[in-house]
């Protein structure tokens, strides 16, 4: 009974790696799963700009400060970025084969983790910096 419970899990497995369409799936699901996530940082990092912009016309940078100028650019090059990314995506994949589908689902997954890295390192850098104007 143990053998034939063994055997019936293994050729699941088997048929269900060997399923192109599930691994395509699978693969674009991760896919959209890292596009949903960075979305919210996208809005976290528009709202950071909206505060740096408002910032920079008051009196608290007055000055025109050049980190939160520097900030700001940082802040919009990501946003394009995620922006183009999005505009070139694309989720159906008609008229390819299993293998170029697999390779640009790869490609498009770094793609879009390295857009997430770059928001990570706005967020963390603009977040030091409104620190710092506190302790001003």
């Amino acid at each position: 009974m143990k053998k034939l419970f063994a055997a019936a899990i293994l050729t699941m497995l088997f048929f269900s790696c060997a399923d192109p369409q599930k691994q395509e799936k699978e693969l674009l699901d991760q896919v959209i799963a890292k596009h949903d996530s960075v979305m919210a940082k996208n809005e976290q990092v528009e709202r950071a700009k909206i505060q740096l912009d408002t910032l920079l016309k008051t009196e608290v940078l007055a000055n025109n400060d050049s980190t939160a100028t520097k900030l700001i650019k940082g802040q919009e090059e990501t946003m394009e970025k995620m922006e183009d990314w999005m505009h070139k995506f694309d989720a159906e994949n008609k008229g390819k084969s299993h293998d170029e589908i697999m390779a640009y689902l790869t490609d498009q997954k770094k793609q879009i983790e390295a857009i997430d890295k770059d928001f990570d390192a706005v967020i963390t850098a603009t977040n030091n910096y409104k620190k710092s104007l506190i302790k001003k």
